[in-house]
């Protein structure tokens, strides 16, 4: 691993830990790198699963450096024992091996807490021709040392949007509702900086004669019922610093499980919407905010999404 020389500064927490002496970070890791899957993945965004029998060859980190209370792959990102412990090489077996059975691209998914391992995976990688886009899928809470490791290396960038800023704040002001739903009081303004850096490496989303993305950026974010993640206020940034063309992915998919599962949300009761999934009325207004502003590239969810991407890790494939 890479030694920084304040110690690790991979994402927005900054914890300065030398990971690489033992150490663990905020993330829970030290310099061991932990995965829990690596599967053919179906349903992505059409260009990036396409049509069976392909599909997106997703390896599943476990930790994270985020702790979200609805995180649907809590099992794995928040359990201190979830994973196996690879190395670089053995991560680059896993790439070949996805591909062999028949993956479009490798699909990084929650790598922040490793990108330097990644890094190293990447290069040789490519060193032995492995030919696929990658895909760096994040929860957007990467740091700008982190994102340099990865340019030229990463294809596609596929950070979600998880939470905006409140209309009236100013650049650095914490955030009270991103440090309860997320861990963290500074995710706006960290997801911005990150954000705006990977589209300044990649680009708009580009995809071939076959309707397959080869590179590019493309930005997901979770609607939460009750504007909790402000995606009003959200929509007008993405517009505002991507123009029309970016490609968005407005997801209906919140199901309310991990800290706030349906009946159990005592520490949550000024926010009562965590404790259902979205409502049509509701995600159909985000749809017609993103049709306003001539998002011409916007991905939507069909209203069933709630109860059809909720993973089960304690399976060999998660998703099937």
């Amino acid at each position: 691993m890479k030694r920084f020389s304040q110690g690790c500064v991979l994402c927005g927490h900054r914890c300065r830990v030398d990971r690489q002496a033992g150490k663990p970070g905020f993330c829970g890791i030290t310099d061991e790198l932990r995965y829990s899957q690596a599967v053919i993945h179906t349903g992505e965004e059409p260009p990036l699963s396409g049509q069976l029998p392909h599909g997106s060859g997703a390896i599943f980190f476990s930790q994270c450096n985020l702790s979200c209370v609805f995180c649907q792959n809590y099992s794995i990102s928040q359990d201190p024992r979830a994973g196996e412990v690879i190395d670089a090489e053995k991560l680059v077996d896993l790439m070949f091996l996805l591909k062999s059975r028949g993956a479009l691209n490798i699909n990084l998914v929650s790598p922040t807490p490793y990108a330097v391992v990644i890094a190293k995976a990447l290069f040789l990688a490519k060193q032995r021709n492995l030919g696929l886009p990658i895909i760096y899928n994040t929860g957007g809470y990467d740091s700008l040392e982190c994102l340099s490791l990865l340019d030229g290396l990463v294809d596609i960038y596929l950070p979600d949007a998880k939470l905006a800023a409140a209309k009236d704040a100013e650049e650095g002001d914490p955030d009270s509702r991103s440090m309860r739903l997320l861990g963290v009081g500074d995710y706006p303004w960290v997801n911005r900086k990150a954000i705006l850096e990977m589209y300044r490496q990649v680009g708009n989303f580009q995809k071939d004669d076959k309707d397959i993305a080869y590179k590019g950026l493309l930005i997901r974010h979770l609607v939460l019922p009750d504007n909790l993640a402000r995606t009003k206020e959200l929509l007008p940034w993405i517009r505002e610093n991507f123009g029309t063309e970016v490609a968005f992915t407005l997801m209906s998919q919140y199901y309310p499980t991990n800290k706030v599962k349906i009946g159990y949300n005592p520490l949550f009761r000024d926010m009562p919407g965590l404790g259902r999934p979205l409502s049509l009325v509701e995600y159909s207004d985000y749809v017609e905010q993103a049709i306003s502003l001539q998002l011409e590239n916007t991905f939507i969810q069909e209203p069933e999404a709630a109860f059809n991407y909720l993973p089960d890790f304690s399976k060999p494939d998660a998703f099937n």
